[in-house]
């Protein structure tokens, strides 16, 4: 039996953060846009956890846990990687569901909604400035992948990337180079970019399918980098219902470049946190793509029962040894529904 839908951004954009701290019992001090309660996360005696109640964030600058709302449901629940349960019981305790009912506007939702009671909003409040709504992504509170405060020299005129077929344009929009220090040092590296478009870590490719250190593989990425906290693209991906899903960077380039909403899972499987950037995207389509590998036909096992449970899904079996970045474009572009 498939899973309940659940639409993440939905959710959290309709829930009320005070009903959330009534429902666990948290008081709080202040009034209007801004609480402090006493962290429930650590102990304390002095309330160090701030909520901002219009955007549904908090942060506690004793132990540091910081999110959003359903973030904040899912630790208080004891299990902040299962956002799918702590959605569910967000949903309860503001009394609002799911998803936004066919033919109703999330806004009419919310204001239907049962709502405590609010006292008069006073003159505005310092802000927490520095923490975003969408702070941690759609899992661990603790920053995964923060943005890099640095960006690498790459030479972007290396030979491989025109034996690609890339352009000097498509290069240059894609930020693709040469590295010829530090840890991605012979390898031409991707970089990659969090749902905001923000630099958080940059992927090295041997320049050639031979050469490349005994102990590493063709592939490398940082070594405390999450990939299974962003999709490759998704920052580029414009306003839709539709895209394709892919495994690696290249085909995402190919696929972008003819005008396909896509983003690349940079492997072969997919996990909670991708599948919730994407709903908070508002995709309800997916094509799924894998390569026409062995790696590709076992990903596309693990992979469709993972998406089916959130959206519709339609997989085209590429033959033996296909990719997309190989296909010729009419044959790539038969395989993608235009929907």
């Amino acid at each position: 039996m498939p899973l309940q839908y659940i639409d993440f951004g939905f959710v959290k954009e309709n829930a009320n953060f005070e009903s959330v701290l009534a429902h666990y019992k948290l008081k709080s001090k202040g009034s209007g846009g801004e609480r402090s309660v006493l962290c429930p996360f650590h102990e304390e005696r002095t309330a160090s956890c701030k909520v901002e109640l219009e955007r549904k964030i908090f942060q506690c600058f004793g132990c540091g846990a910081k999110g959003n709302v359903l973030e904040f449901v899912a630790l208080m629940e004891g299990n902040r990687a299962d956002l799918r349960g702590a959605a569910l019981k967000l949903a309860s305790i503001c009394k609002i569901p799911v998803a936004s009912p066919r033919g109703t506007r999330a806004s009419k939702i919310a204001q239907d909604a049962p709502q405590p009671a609010q006292t008069k909003k006073p003159a505005p409040r310092p802000s927490m400035s520095h923490v975003e709504p969408s702070d941690a992504s759609e899992g661990d509170i603790e920053a995964a992948n923060p943005p890099l405060a640095f960006a690498l020299k790459l030479d972007p005129d290396h030979p491989y990337l025109a034996e690609r077929g890339l352009s000097a344009e498509l290069v240059a929009e894609f930020g693709l180079g040469y590295c010829s220090r530090g840890s991605m040092a012979g390898r031409i590296c991707i970089p990659l970019h969090n749902e905001r478009g923000e630099l958080v870590a940059y992927a090295g490719r041997w320049p050639g399918d031979e050469g490349f250190p005994e102990d590493e593989d063709r592939y490398k990425l940082p070594a405390k980098f999450q990939k299974a906290r962003i999709l490759y693209n998704l920052h580029r991906v414009p306003e839709t219902e539709h895209l394709v899903l892919v495994e690696g960077y290249w085909s995402v380039i190919r696929l972008h470049t003819l005008g396909v909403p896509v983003v690349g899972l940079m492997g072969w499987s997919v996990s909670e946190e991708q599948v919730a950037l994407l709903l908070g995207r508002g995709i309800k389509r997916v094509t799924l793509l894998l390569d026409g590998d062995e790696t590709g036909f076992t990903g596309r096992e693990r992979v469709l029962p993972a998406l089916s449970s959130a959206f519709f899904v339609y997989s085209p079996l590429l033959s033996e040894g296909e990719k997309p970045d190989t296909l010729p474009e009419d044959d790539l572009l038969s395989l993608i529904p235009q929907i």
